[in-house]
């Protein structure tokens, strides 16, 4: 059993992928049924992804203790999905586990309490508001905003919310701002196991019920969420592993 405090993060760029020799080896420490996933999987950049994410879920179960490399171990643990896609092991109750990968990158994170993680590429990309309205609380997207030519990286925190919308014609949205807020709510509903059922628009990140943390790195931003009062930020930043070859993940 492991302690409710429990906490590891684990991400890695997918870039080194790119050589057959490390694809093969990743691919082929996989259990056989994400192998199948993998294989239906038609674009190579998220076959990457999804086998990154799996390499890492192993490499953090590896650090406690429970070597997949002997197959055997996957039928012991009963990877499985609840009725909304939140995974869980049916054969080890006491270990939650969230996955996300994007453009790039992968992630894991590993709790001894429920979690939930997201990580996103940051896209400059000019429909951004129409993703926003879409994903995003009134005063969320008033966090976002910025004039035209802005692009300092703000955490959505520590910004004063702008008491009035703009035009639409006149909006230009800040994309690290974004994504900070974005993989905030994504982070949550996971957390939560309601995934994309729950409407994202009907809550507001920085009121959740939940403890958040969030941090760029490079051309990426990630989020983990966790329950309140169990971990501080400093035990989040100290949890975090950064992989970027074959070898940091054996």
């Amino acid at each position: 059993m492991i302690t409710p405090d429990y906490l590891r993060i684990y991400i890695s760029d997918t870039k080194f992928i790119n050589d057959s020799e490390e694809y093969e080896r990743i691919y082929q420490s996989l259990p056989e049924f994400r192998m199948k996933k993998v294989d239906s999987l038609r674009n190579e950049e998220v076959r990457k992804q999804s086998m990154t994410v799996f390499a890492l879920l192993a490499l953090g179960l590896k650090e406690m203790g429970i070597d997949v490399s002997d197959k055997d171990e996957w039928d012991k643990l009963d990877f499985s999905l609840r009725t909304h896609g939140k995974p869980y092991f049916k054969g080890r109750r006491d270990i939650h586990f969230s996955m996300s990968h994007t453009k790039g990158a992968a992630m894991c994170a590993i709790s001894g309490s429920s979690i939930g993680c997201d990580i996103e590429h940051i896209k400059n990309r000019m429909s951004l508001y129409s993703v926003a309205r879409k994903a995003l609380t009134d005063r969320e997207l008033s966090l976002c905003m910025q004039s035209p030519g802005v692009t300092e990286a703000t955490d959505p925190e520590s910004l004063e919310t702008v008491s009035a919308l703009p035009n639409a014609a006149g909006i230009c949205i800040d994309p690290r701002r974004f994504y900070h807020i974005w993989t905030r709510k994504e982070a949550y509903v996971k957390y939560t196991g309601e995934g994309l059922q729950r409407i994202l628009t009907g809550f507001d990140s920085l009121e959740v019920p939940a403890h958040l943390y969030s941090e760029d790195l490079h051309d990426h931003i990630w989020s983990v969420c966790m329950p309140e009062g169990v971990y501080t930020d400093f035990a989040v930043k100290s949890a975090l592993k950064v992989c970027s070859s074959f070898s940091d993940l054996a």
